[in-house]
């Protein structure tokens, strides 16, 4: 398990690798993927975030096994926040999706600035179901992507939202592509066109200026780590006890 980076003329790939688990994320992962968006090169004029196609998931979000240490973060704690790195990036961010995309893997893919598919990918958010509350822009961001209603249906209701009606909500970008690494290309494609608009970081920046989420961002964090220092860690024992015996 690890997150794999790689750097080429301007274009940093960050690559999420725990296949055998989903590509689900554990706590040093999570400090090295933060890290991976605060520490690029200065000529760097894109990021690239894949999951290893190896597994059938973009990422299941925190592996269960590593979910005690991620609950025991304390709130001031920002070393092991990836999606604070990605709202600090100056760069513009590609996400890349495919298979599964749950939890934490939607809300990383929520902080990219454009996201493309393949056809396999399928956005879940099961906090609703194991009784716990995001706090990484899921329960901020969704609904200013898709509207509140398709907000409220996936993230209150449990609706999964596909690849087809994704890009039917303006989640996705472009038409999901048959396959992991097709859509890999494409994003590819979009981070060298960015090498050629020397404007691309300003206006990402006006944009999300323009959002004003900050504040809204700030409450969700503080309302989710008062969750887990109350219900979420019985709730994620008990999600854990009903699912070994599936």
């Amino acid at each position: 398990m690890s997150i794999d980076v790689t750097d080429d003329d301007g274009v940093r790939v960050v690559e999420i690798r725990n296949p055998s688990r989903m590509n689900a994320l554990t706590k040093p992962m999570l400090v090295d993927l933060a890290r991976a968006f605060d520490e690029r090169p200065r000529e760097t004029s894109c990021v690239v975030l894949v999951g290893d196609d190896a597994s059938m998931s973009f990422c299941a979000g925190i592996d269960l096994r590593a979910v005690g240490d991620v609950f025991a973060t304390d709130e001031g704690e920002t070393g092991s926040d990836p999606v604070r790195a990605m709202e600090a990036c100056d760069c513009p961010i590609v996400g890349v999706a495919h298979g599964a995309c749950v939890n934490a893997g939607f809300e990383i893919l929520l902080a990219c600035d454009v996201v493309v598919a393949s056809r396999d990918a399928v956005f879940v958010d099961t906090h609703a179901k194991i009784g716990i509350l995001p706090s990484w822009g899921l329960s901020v961001k969704l609904s200013r992507a898709i509207g509140s209603n398709a907000a409220r249906a996936c993230s209150v209701f449990g609706e999964a939202i596909d690849a087809t009606r994704a890009t039917a909500l303006g989640l996705v970008a472009g038409t999901p592509r048959a396959s992991a690494s097709a859509a890999r290309e494409d994003a590819m494609a979009l981070a060298r066109r960015v090498k050629r608009l020397p404007g691309a970081k300003g206006i990402k920046r006006a944009i999300n200026d323009g959002l004003d989420v900050a504040d809204v961002r700030a409450e969700e964090r503080r309302r989710a780590f008062a969750n887990y220092r109350e219900a979420a860690r019985e709730n994620f024992a008990a999600f854990n006890r009903a699912r070994s015996k599936l």
